[in-house]
């Protein structure tokens, strides 16, 4: 091998007396574009996610939020039939037994 030097190549110094690495500058271009690429994609993959994680946050607080208001919803709904059933259960007296005790407050 000769110490000479191409443009292509950029020598790195000996290791050993027989030894000698060489990198091409095209590899050396080609492994930087890689590495490039790949911390790109991660960049991108732990924005998403990050991003995934802050849209399930604010369901969830918009989920908390309709069941609260449906709970309440459903708790306004119970008592207004309950009232109705106690109005049913006053005017509506279908026990035979007692239709004559009705009559006889009433006279």
């Amino acid at each position: 091998m000769s110490d000479e030097k191409t443009y292509r190549s950029y020598g790195v110094t000996k290791l050993d007396d027989n030894m000698r690495i060489s990198l091409n500058i095209k590899w050396l271009g080609q492994i930087i574009v890689g590495v490039g690429i790949v911390v790109m994609g991660y960049i991108r993959i732990e924005n998403r996610i990050g991003e995934l994680e802050r849209r399930v946050e604010l369901a969830d607080t918009n989920i908390k939020d309709l069941v609260s208001k449906h709970i309440e919803e459903e708790n306004k709904k119970i008592t207004h039939m309950q009232e109705q059933l106690e109005w049913y259960q006053q005017e509506l007296n279908l026990n035979p037994l007692s239709w004559g005790k009705k009559k006889r407050k009433r006279k």
